[in-house]
């Protein structure tokens, strides 16, 4: 908890499959008093796999919540109890078929601080081998595109890539492999 706020009470609003609603009342240094309502739910991951061209995979899908297709950072959650670097080699290998020898955290970030309780672990992996992907039913649509860094920061900022996580794990990477 920030310093000198506490918590009045919190209750549990839904419980889901992969989330928490809760609500809290809190009282705040001034000693107002204030309401949050957030989600709670487990860490994610995204990894640039960065081989040794200079390209990374990207996997473009439909996402629902979203309304459209999306060019990703492979990733997703951890499993319960799953540590955010083992769900990393498990990602990248069930999405993309790419195991690593090399993974390197880039950077842990909130995904949307104000509406949710979860991180994002962001990675660089390097010295890749590519086998066969293992995709989930809910990834069926789901196809893998090899894209040089350099490109993929162009679409950064052109509005190719939008989801939050793969856009700091790209420029992430651009700013660490820089010569």
């Amino acid at each position: 908890m920030i310093d000198g706020w506490s918590t009045v009470s919190s209750t549990v609003q839904y419980t889901g499959v992969r989330v928490v609603v809760r609500r809290d009342s809190v009282r705040r240094t001034d000693q107002s008093l204030g309401t949050y309502e957030y989600t709670e739910s487990v860490d994610g991951v995204r990894v640039v796999a960065l081989d040794d061209r200079g390209r990374i995979a990207l996997v473009e899908e439909s996402v629902y919540v979203c309304g459209q297709r999306l060019l990703m950072c492979p990733g997703g959650g951890c499993e319960p109890g799953e540590d955010p670097l083992t769900a990393a080699h498990r990602e990248l290998a069930e999405e993309a078929g790419i195991r690593a020898v090399e993974f390197e955290l880039l950077t842990k970030m909130w995904r949307m601080p104000a509406g949710a309780r979860t991180r994002e672990h962001l990675y660089l992996a390097r010295q890749l081998s590519i086998g066969e992907h293992q995709r989930d039913p809910s990834e069926a649509d789901m196809q893998l595109r090899r894209v040089a860094l350099k490109e993929a920061v162009a679409m950064c900022g052109d509005g190719r890539i939008t989801e939050a996580g793969t856009l700091a794990a790209v420029l992430l990477t651009a700013q660490r492999t820089a010569t």
